[in-house]
């Protein structure tokens, strides 16, 4: 009769295999994960240009870390942002949706143009609440801008929230990270960061604070990581060394000129070259997919960047304020040093990470999502997406109207549909006149040349996609008596 609790182990070459599998897991638990559900970690910048990176054409800027990241993954080189604004850009995020659908079509309220009240609607299921609720461990770093007071990443699905404020910048890249500016000081103040000291900067301290999160995690759940840096975002500042750095790098034919910026955009790529060295350093690199994209286009104001070849820039619908770099790893999935030419929008990164983990989310939210899942072209980048038009409406505020790039504010609405780009710019009250713009991207990525007049009946068929589309979302239609009155800028 056999005893019960004994494991009998006839095979010497049995027991070392044990004894290598039992020490190695002990001294590497994060090695024994369940593998099923891969880690995800999404990191995204704020006003990062399609043009910024080394790998995508920059001038200037030096980012060793996203360029080798570049080689290990898929790039998107037609990937745009859900609106040229970050405020709708992030709504769309979390929630798979066009922000027209759930009323944020401006970066704010002012004048009384609709912008829902500049928060995440409770109604709505993020994708941190659906991954939590799949099995993952959640965890936000940097920028939220989408919600106040307990409208946060905490009580919107994410266990862990840090160094999230309720502006839409930090008040300052250097410890103690706030505002000079009193009236903004306190809303800018980036908590949860007390224990750096004078000289620290922020892009930094979130990548050791990622580090941190990624250091904790083990074996019991796969993670989700949302990180969300306020770089590159103004008000500008680096360390002296970078920016002298570049100022001896800068010349008079350079595009991009600007030191400060670019020292910023190296800190960024510093702050993602250690988040990428402690998944390795964990155990987790094999088993995790990283994401790294940007929620609209490069600001161009004041000499900031350049976005070349594209036209305009951040707060633009033209390619400059819209299109984005973007960049997926998914280890033993995706092919390296890929490029896949389909176009992928903002709202699609919910569905696709529903797909990635495994887990179905809530039914009736997905029900109303505009997303399409891409995780087939992470395994075969020259697959297509179906056929679909993509869709952009931006309103903006009074107060904006006083600055001066003309570009930028403006109420228009936007529709591209296979090599066509149409927007309809509406009528203002500082006397400009509404009007439409028609171009070829595949023939004019630039958006040189209006061929509105040229192609009437092209202006006539994605005027009525742009009507079904408003029909579709229930998006808020442009009033300019409404939004406006009678003040004038």
């Amino acid at each position: 009769m056999l005893k019960k609790n004994v494991f009998l182990i006839k095979d010497v070459s049995m027991i070392n295999t044990f004894l290598f599998l039992l020490c190695f897991f002990v001294s590497h638990p994060n090695q024994a994960q369940n593998s099923e559900k891969p880690n995800i970690v999404f990191i995204f910048a704020d006003d990062l240009g399609f043009a910024d990176l080394g790998f995508t054409g920059s001038d200037s800027h030096l980012t060793p870390h996203l360029d080798k990241l570049a080689k290990e993954s898929v790039y998107f080189d037609n990937a745009y942002s859900s609106h040229p604004t970050c405020l709708p850009s992030r709504l769309s995020l979390m929630t798979g949706k066009y922000p027209a659908r759930i009323g944020a079509v401006s970066h704010g309220k002012f004048g009384g143009v609709t912008s829902g009240d500049n928060s995440l609607p409770w109604s709505e299921v993020t994708i941190a609440q659906a991954l939590k609720n799949g099995g993952y461990y959640t965890g936000h770093i940097g920028k939220w801008h989408i919600g106040k007071g307990d409208n946060n990443p905490h009580t919107r699905g994410f266990d862990e929230d840090i160094a999230s404020n309720e502006f839409c910048c930090p008040g300052n890249y250097f410890y103690p990270f706030e505002s000079h500016q009193e009236w903004q000081k306190e809303m800018s103040k980036v908590p949860d960061l007390e224990d750096h000291k004078p000289g620290d900067h922020l892009t930094d301290a979130l990548g050791e604070e990622a580090v941190k999160f990624i250091s904790k995690q083990s074996n019991k759940k796969p993670f989700f990581l949302n990180l969300s840096f306020y770089a590159v975002h103004t008000p500008l500042a680096a360390n002296k060394e970078k920016i002298e750095k570049y100022k001896a790098l800068i010349n008079e034919n350079t595009r991009q000129n600007n030191a400060v910026y670019a020292g910023l955009v190296e800190h960024l790529d510093d702050a993602v070259g250690n988040v990428l060295k402690a998944l390795k350093e964990y155990g987790f690199d094999n088993n995790t997919v990283v994401i790294f994209t940007s929620d609209n286009g490069g600001e161009i104001t004041n000499n900031i960047t350049d976005n070349y070849p594209l036209r305009a820039g951040k707060g633009s619908s033209y390619e400059g304020g819209i299109r984005v770099p973007l960049l997926v790893k998914w280890p033993g999935v995706t092919p390296k040093g890929r490029v896949s030419n389909e176009r992928i929008i903002g709202l699609d990164y919910y569905p696709t990470l529903l797909s990635i983990s495994g887990v179905k989310g809530d039914a009736n939210h997905n029900k109303h999502i505009d997303g399409l899942n891409f995780s087939g072209l992470l395994k075969n980048p020259n697959k297509k997406l179906k056929k679909r038009d993509l869709h952009w409406l931006k309103y903006i505020s009074l107060i904006h109207l006083k600055y001066p790039v003309a570009d930028r504010n403006r109420c228009v609405e936007t529709v591209i549909s296979g090599d066509w780009k149409l927007m309809q710019f509406f009528q203002m009250p500082d006397n400009y006149p509404g009007h439409f713009e028609l171009y070829n991207l595949k023939e004019d990525p630039s958006e040189t040349t209006n061929l509105a007049n040229k192609f009437p009946n092209m202006v006539d068929k994605l005027s009525k996609s742009m009507r079904d589309w408003e029909k579709e979302v229930d998006a808020p239609l442009y009033d300019m008596e409404k939004f406006y009155g009678s003040t004038q800028p």
